[in-house]
């Protein structure tokens, strides 16, 4: 008896020794991993930090030739920030500089936010792509009342309702509110059937807020504090006039004035405050890096992966050069759920732009490269459709070394 526990005894001090020094434990889960790396202290290779020096260089003389008064870039990479600067001034003729958390208007770069807050109410069963917008709101009528009941959520999101392009724009511009302007889409003659053609659209586009108003009882813009920028730390970001007004580091926007031949200041608009999804949003460059780090799919726990590739689906196919001509060789275009995607020779591209009142917004990101970048200027110029396919270049170049 006394041998037998000798000789457990021994045994048991032998494994806990060699427990002791060698690591038995299984492979971490995912989330563990995913915790690990983010602790992990990032160095960056020699070579990227000369290419972003390169590119900020550039970027700002870039800004100079083209009597920008000021600018702002994030550029997201494999799930990180690698870069974000402010450039030039908030307000040509004063002191006050751009930097990373100086706020712009993104105009309709807006669309985005608010089909990516569609998909997160998809993700928890509240909301259905394939279901009709009718059926969520009763205001919502089209002058067929057959294709009022076929119209859905995704043709709402990629402006393939059927009716023309802009429709009752101007009464968004005017400052109407959405409860008035969408039961006026009755009488909008419709020029093709759901799903047919693309035509954009402000009004009609923005009818996804009183849908999930409806379902969820919550005010749009509440929505998007609790479900998004919350969440994602957008410190800067907002969706009112007074926010931007008050928000103590905003950018100012300018316009082209023929009697100075030159960019002067204007004051910032209320317009498009009342149609938020379509161009009410505004942000700094920080908030666009921590936004491209989700629409990239490092956010599974705000929107899945797949619901995100529902979004990015193209819907409909875009024949104007407008969107693509700075990008070499690609003749077209399409567009998914607010968003516009190439093919830029193999490499699918995501993007959107947006102006309102003398801002301008471009963002765009390679989902399956994991690469991404935005820029914000105060000022009207297609400056940054000129650089964004450079720099898409340059790490698909880099990516076939």
């Amino acid at each position: 008896m006394i041998r037998s526990f000798i000789s457990l005894l021994i045994l048991a001090v032998i494994f806990g020794t060699y427990s002791g020094c060698t690591d038995i434990r299984s492979e971490p889960n995912e989330l563990e991993q995913n915790e690990l790396e983010q602790n992990e202290e990032w160095v960056m290779d020699d070579s990227l930090a000369a290419y972003l020096e390169t590119f900020e260089q550039d970027f700002e003389k870039g800004l100079e030739n083209k009597r920008i008064p000021g600018g702002a870039v994030a550029i997201v990479k494999d799930g990180r920030v690698i870069y974000q600067k402010g450039f030039g001034v908030k307000e040509k003729g004063k002191e006050g500089a751009v930097d990373e958390h100086t706020v712009f208007r993104l105009g309709s770069v807006s669309k985005g936010f608010a089909s990516v807050l569609a998909g997160v109410f998809v993700d928890e069963g509240v909301l259905e792509w394939d279901h009709p917008v009718s059926d969520y709101m009763d205001d919502f009528k089209l002058n067929d009342p057959d294709q009022t009941e076929r119209v859905n959520v995704s043709h709402l999101l990629s402006h393939t309702t059927g009716l023309p392009r802009h429709a009752y724009t101007n009464l968004v511009e005017d400052g109407l509110s959405l409860d008035r302007i969408i039961p006026r889409l009755e009488n909008v003659p419709l020029i093709a059937k759901e799903g047919e053609q693309l035509a954009y659209q402000n009004a009609a586009f923005s009818a996804i807020e009183k849908v999930l108003e409806a379902e969820t009882e919550t005010d749009f813009n509440t929505l998007l504090q609790e479900r998004l920028f919350q969440p994602l730390d957008m410190e800067n970001a907002s969706s009112s006039y007074d926010s931007i007004r008050n928000s103590g580091n905003t950018a100012l926007p300018h316009v082209y004035h023929s009697r100075s031949k030159g960019r002067v200041p204007v004051p910032i608009s209320n317009k498009y405050y009342n149609a938020v999804s379509s161009g009410g949003i505004n942000a700094s460059a920080s908030d666009m890096g921590k936004w491209l780090l989700l629409l990239t799919g490092y956010h599974p726990e705000l929107i899945s992966q797949e619901t995100l590739e529902e979004i990015y689906e193209p819907r409909a196919t875009m024949n104007n050069r407008r969107f693509s001509s700075h990008w070499d060789g690609v003749n077209e275009s399409h567009y998914g759920m607010g968003w516009r995607i190439l093919d830029n020779h193999g490499q699918r591209v995501v993007y959107h732009g947006g102006y309102v009142n003398g801002y301008r917004s471009e963002i765009a990101f390679a989902p399956d490269d994991n690469i991404g970048i935005c820029i914000l200027i105060n000022s009207n110029s297609s400056y940054p459709l000129e650089v964004i396919p450079e720099v898409f270049e340059h790490f698909r170049d880099d990516s076939d070394d």
